[in-house]
């Protein structure tokens, strides 16, 4: 897609939003900080869509033997091949080239700039997790920081209690009733099945996740004030199951229907994103939300294993790929891109303090001299990249505008 509302004439800056595991959508060439970038300096927005997601499809059929070539090298590539494209046209020809990318896309953006730097000037990079993590146990303990810091200790006191009664409810049938109530499940789950139980406590992690991945000023807040009061249930239980029927706009007259099975098949042959993206989780990163092990109130999710997450891996795509395969394909990628310690010039890398994702990622201290890190409190997710709302905080605005003075700095 492209945008040459701005575009000052020949020799004017290329302006390049890179896609990541998503269907890419006209709205981002509209607004946004990259948006204000061009604005600013006069220049023409693309966005590329990674290949296997959204349209950009070499195969039609998912097969595992089809997705072979999806990896993030070849993605690099394919973002090579196409500045060069582009630059091949006579009014693109001088005009110097900016990357900007949010989650996976500010690795492509980070990585591109090691691996591409004489295609780009620079490029920045919202809320990269750059260092690929099997175990990454990171990220509950993100979450858990989170409500305790929007929300407070009675607010971490409800949710630990309901998950601790969850489990011990568990343990008799009485129990068991009262949980598939209380989560208003569809029927009983398989509680002799391990894996069930680790997709069972997906379900009450991921919503967690998702609130504070999505999280703005004041939103954990309410959903802390929320558990204080009964608008998602009268006990801790029901209101962890209330406050997910909230959170994933469960219809009133619904029920979830938790199969370990089915949810196996879910990524199994179809052609979607999320089999795209579970399959570069396998071979590539890992990125495997595991249960905590440092007291928050997500250690006693103890089925969520890497040993859970791989069965998919095993199930859906390929006996093979078993827990060594996919530690030896994380540590592949952090031998070749340098983890933590990636060596780059002029990237701008940004961060949410309360993203759980800046857990893989370098958010204490600057990349090298000319790559600038800005950690925002109270931010989350690729909170930059949106355009201002009037929730942002001073600080996030200023790490927006900071990232924009830098682009222009390299486009004298």
């Amino acid at each position: 897609m492209f945008n040459d509302e701005f575009f000052g004439g020949d020799g004017y800056p290329i302006f390049i939003l890179v896609g990541g595991e998503w269907d890419i959508v006209e709205g981002w060439l509209r607004a946004g900080n990259m948006y204000e970038a061009a604005r600013e300096n006069k220049g023409y927005q693309f966005y590329t869509e990674h290949r296997y997601y959204g349209q950009s499809l070499p195969y039609r059929n998912f097969t595992t033997q089809n997705l072979r070539f999806l990896n993030v090298d070849q993605a690099l590539a394919d973002l090579a091949q196409f500045i060069g494209e582009i630059k091949s046209h006579p009014r693109f020809a001088n005009s110097k080239v900016v990357l900007y990318g949010g989650s996976y896309a500010a690795n492509m953006v980070i990585w591109f700039k090691q691996r591409y730097p004489h295609l780009v000037v620079g490029g920045v990079g919202s809320s990269g997790p750059i260092l690929a993590k099997v175990d990454f146990t990171g990220y509950l303990e993100v979450v858990h920081e989170a409500f305790l810091s929007e929300g407070g200790e009675q607010c971490i006191a409800t949710i630990r209690r309901g998950i601790a009664d969850t489990i011990a409810a568990m343990n008799t049938e009485t129990g068991r009733r009262e949980l598939e109530k209380s989560y208003r499940l569809c029927g009983p789950l398989d509680y002799n099945n391990e894996f069930e139980l680790g997709y069972f406590s997906g379900l009450i992690s991921w919503t967690f996740s998702t609130s504070v991945q999505q999280a703005r000023p004041g939103t954990l807040r309410t959903i802390c004030n929320n558990f204080a009061s009964e608008a998602y249930g009268t006990n801790p239980m029901e209101k962890i199951g209330g406050y997910i029927a909230a959170i994933r706009n469960l219809a009133a007259n619904d029920c979830w229907n938790l199969n370990y099975d089915n949810y196996v098949e879910g990524y199994r042959n179809r052609n979607t994103n999320s089999r795209a993206w579970y399959y570069q989780t396998c071979t590539e990163y890992g990125y495997y939300q595991t249960a905590p092990r440092i007291g928050t109130v997500f250690d006693q999710l103890r089925w969520l294993t890497v040993a859970f997450y791989v069965d998919v891996c095993k199930q859906a795509y390929d006996p093979s790929f078993d827990e060594a395969f996919v530690y030896a394909a994380a540590e592949r990628v952090n031998r070749v891109f340098g983890g933590l310690e990636p060596r780059v010039n002029n990237t701008v890398n940004i961060h949410g303090f309360i993203d759980p994702w800046r857990a893989l990622g370098v958010y204490e201290q600057d990349l090298s001299e000319t790559s600038p890190t800005y950690t925002v409190p109270r931010a989350s997710h690729c909170f930059d990249m949106q355009r201002w709302l009037s929730t942002d905080t001073i600080r996030m605005t200023n790490a927006q505008q900071a990232a924009r003075r830098l682009i222009a700095s390299w486009l004298k």
